[in-house]
């Protein structure tokens, strides 16, 4: 996969299928979407490209919050990559790029430089300044400018719509099964283990305290059974997100005492997937009745995890 920051950087002789969004999560919606450019561009001989954005169109738009990140960059980049795509353009959303009209953005980018010759956007895409455009202008410019367009329709899953947000809905509740359901994998963070407190050390149960960039969607602060990721092999985990009210702790933390694995972990990069939340926290009287609650969520989370794991293997 060729992965370029600006469009000017591929070659515009080469006729393309574009995908067009955000894709947040790459959910089972955007995989929809992705299997039809895929398709489509095997039947038309082109190259699959998808044209994104680097950073949220809300960091430029005043009094828009940013919504929390389901997925780092270079995690979508590997899923893309796993979907086999041809081409990801990752561009930055500027000044120049928000004050394109939609009829500018489609002769600019999609026509004059990416040479598309078809377009799958989902139903509720939008582009142009000021979001004036929408899927219907973009069936409409395709006719003009001699270009394809495919619109998908919304995906439902128990008659609910699969989108970026309903999956942060449910990441924040800590239904991590429902998430799981929507993205068709389970949530993760991936992220570099820093030094923490080193209290898990001195109960008995050492953790892996990973940094959680400002930006990036935590699940409802609680105790849950997840499986770790170590330079490619797979390990089965509790971690505990929260500020440790035992502790009268002050900041959040992401913590995660990993089974069956020894070693410094310090400054690499682990993946922790969030498979189901066993519990809430709990401030506990003392230290015993800690480890006590702890030894519990380790076998819980064991149990829970082993067909997960064994399926790994």
């Amino acid at each position: 996969m060729i992965i370029v920051n600006e469009v000017k950087q591929l070659d515009i002789k080469v006729p393309r299928g574009v995908a067009l969004g955000n894709f947040d999560g790459l959910h089972i919606g955007h995989q929809e979407l992705i299997h039809m450019l895929l398709n489509k561009s095997k039947e038309l001989e082109l190259e699959s490209c998808v044209y994104t954005f680097k950073n949220h169109t809300n960091s430029l738009i005043k009094h828009r919050e940013l919504p929390p990140q389901i997925t780092h960059q270079n995690v979508k980049i590997e899923l893309f990559k796993a979907l086999e795509i041809d081409s990801l353009v990752l561009a930055e959303f500027n000044e120049a790029i928000m004050g394109l009209s939609p009829e500018e953005f489609v002769k600019n980018i999609l026509v004059d430089s990416l040479n598309c010759k078809f377009a799958v956007v989902g139903f509720d895409y939008r582009f142009g300044k000021k979001a004036q455009g929408d899927a219907v202008a973009l069936v409409e410019f395709g006719k003009k400018y001699g270009f394809s367009v495919a619109v998908i329709d919304p995906v439902t899953l128990d008659d609910e719509k699969v989108s970026s947000t309903n999956v942060r809905k449910y990441i924040s509740e800590g239904n991590m099964e429902k998430a799981k359901a929507f993205l068709g994998r389970p949530f993760s963070i991936t992220s570099k283990v820093i030094h923490g407190m080193g209290r898990g050390k001195h109960l008995g149960y050492p953790t892996a305290n990973i940094l959680v960039e400002s930006h990036q969607l935590i699940p409802l602060d609680g105790v849950y059974a997840t499986l770790v990721t170590i330079n490619n092999e797979s390990y089965m985990g509790a971690t505990c997100i929260g500020t440790n009210p035992t502790f009268d702790g002050k900041s959040i933390s992401v913590e995660t005492f990993i089974l069956d694995y020894e070693g410094s972990l310090y400054d690499q990069f682990i993946e922790v997937q969030f498979m189901k939340r066993l519990r809430d926290n709990i401030r506990f009287d003392g230290i015993d009745a800690l480890i006590d609650q702890m030894m519990k969520d380790v076998e819980i989370a064991k149990t829970y995890l082993q067909p997960f794991h064994n399926m790994i293997r």
